[in-house]
């Protein structure tokens, strides 16, 4: 398991709509192209939604399951990652004029004696969104 948190310098109903905008990923991690199939509900990002990330011929395919406008989002690993049992929850708090970002994750490895290998490629691109909702949100971009 790994969790991190970031204070964003914006309104939580802003930071809820970035974090949540899935395609924007593809600007903030290792992925090329990030897109949603199914759509979830709401359209297209909500529950339910599938976002795929794609970096060259791989794909991990993440499945929205909690939804929570605008305080809560989490996700399951579908495929793409030689892990079990991956789950991930973004929970933001109001703190003066600033929202803070929770995100915290768990997983099982599929190869034993690879979690400590894995828990730092995903801390890793979670570092990477994380700056990425940041600087989006506070930026105005």
């Amino acid at each position: 398991s790994f969790a991190s948190e970031t204070r964003i310098r914006a309104p939580r109903d802003r930071v809820f709509a970035v974090m949540t905008d899935h395609a924007r990923y593809a600007a903030w991690g290792p992925s090329r192209r990030v897109d949603v199939d199914p759509e979830g509900d709401p359209a297209p990002n909500g529950l339910g939604a599938v976002r795929n990330f794609r970096s060259g011929p791989l794909t991990t395919r993440e499945e929205v399951v909690g939804w929570e406008p605008p305080v809560r989002m989490a996700y399951q690993v579908v495929s793409g990652v030689p892990v079990r049992d991956y789950r991930s929850e973004m929970v933001l708090d109001e703190d003066g004029d600033h929202t803070v970002l929770r995100w915290s994750s768990t997983f099982r490895p599929l190869i034993p004696g690879t979690g400590w290998l894995l828990e730092r490629l995903m801390t890793w691109a979670v570092d990477g969104f994380r700056a990425g909702i940041r600087h989006a949100c506070e930026e105005g971009s």
